[in-house]
């Protein structure tokens, strides 16, 4: 079996330098592909090219970055039968290992771990012709977004940081939007929204949980609708969304499971968030790709 690095630069020097040395440690006479991206977009090319070259044998890539890089790279080998994923969280934005709740970080880390891990096959988010490995967001959720990406370009801020200063920003406008959306057969009247998120992990934006209960592999996308929320409980309900325990206010918060959803936009463009990647869409269709990714998962065992 090939293995192959993709590895984003941009990350953090130390991390890359001690990654370097894994690969010296625990891969000595294997043969290495070490892949570096140079623009935003790139992962997805060199993925792509792996894609191809698993026609013929089994190739075991390690993801190495943060979630906008596993983003790219799930793009460009989705339902590839021979390609094997492994993570390694060297990224400023590592939330869909969070998922794996048996599993800490420093597991994803050391190579050590994957000499005979553990194989997943998990679902993907698709909308018009892109997947989320994690989740698809609309409404107050893609100003945030934005303003996280814009923080994170200027200055060294991780985890959930950045989106905390995102969200006190994306407060200051009005970020209430009206939609019409179908859950498989169920069209739900058209209602404001502050938040509507289909997760197949359970974490984003650094670490909140609109979907507790979501699995990777259960062939359902969890869906979270929060209606607009008085601006006094935005705080405290800001707590309970990053513990999960939103759910605990009915008026506000519904959840449901589907396979596919739609949403209507009168043909007019709206912006939604694909793993922390802000897309301009309209009328678009979210639906559940099954086990169209093949994971190789830490074995600490």
């Amino acid at each position: 079996m090939k293995t192959v690095f993709i590895i984003n630069p941009r990350t953090d020097r130390k991390k890359q330098y001690r990654l370097m040395k894994e690969i010296k440690t625990h891969l000595v006479g294997q043969q290495i592909i070490i892949e570096k991206t140079i623009r935003p977009g790139s992962a997805t090319f060199i993925a792509q090219k792996y894609a191809f070259e698993a026609q013929k044998e089994p190739i075991h890539i390690y993801v190495c970055g943060g979630d906008g890089t596993v983003h790219e790279v799930i793009n460009g080998i989705a339902n590839s039968p021979n390609i094997y994923i492994s993570i390694i969280p060297i990224g400023t934005g590592n939330d869909f290992i969070k998922s794996f709740d048996a599993l800490s970080i420093d597991d994803f880390l050391h190579l050590e771990n994957y000499k005979d891990p553990v194989q997943m096959d998990i679902d993907l988010l698709k909308v018009d012709g892109e997947y989320a490995i994690n989740t698809i967001s609309f409404g107050f959720d893609v100003q945030v977004a934005k303003y996280a990406n814009q923080i994170k370009s200027k200055l060294p801020l991780k985890g959930i940081v950045p989106y905390y200063i995102g969200m006190l920003g994306t407060l200051l406008h009005d970020s209430i939007q009206k939609y019409r959306i179908q859950i498989d057969d169920q069209k739900l009247p058209v209602n404001d929204y502050m938040f509507v998120v289909f997760c197949n992990g359970r974490f984003y934006g650094g670490g909140y949980q609109p979907c507790p209960h979501a699995l990777m592999n259960d062939g359902q996308i969890d869906v979270c609708l929060i209606k607009p929320i008085p601006k006094k409980m935005i705080v405290d309900m800001a707590k309970t969304y990053e513990q999960g325990k939103h759910i605990e206010y009915p008026e506000y918060v519904s959840l449901y499971q589907a396979k596919t959803i739609g949403m209507d936009t009168e043909n007019q463009t709206i912006y939604g968030n694909l793993d922390g990647e802000v897309r301009e869409l309209r009328n678009p269709t979210i639906e559940i790709v099954k086990q169209a990714l093949h994971l190789y998962l830490p074995n600490v065992n």
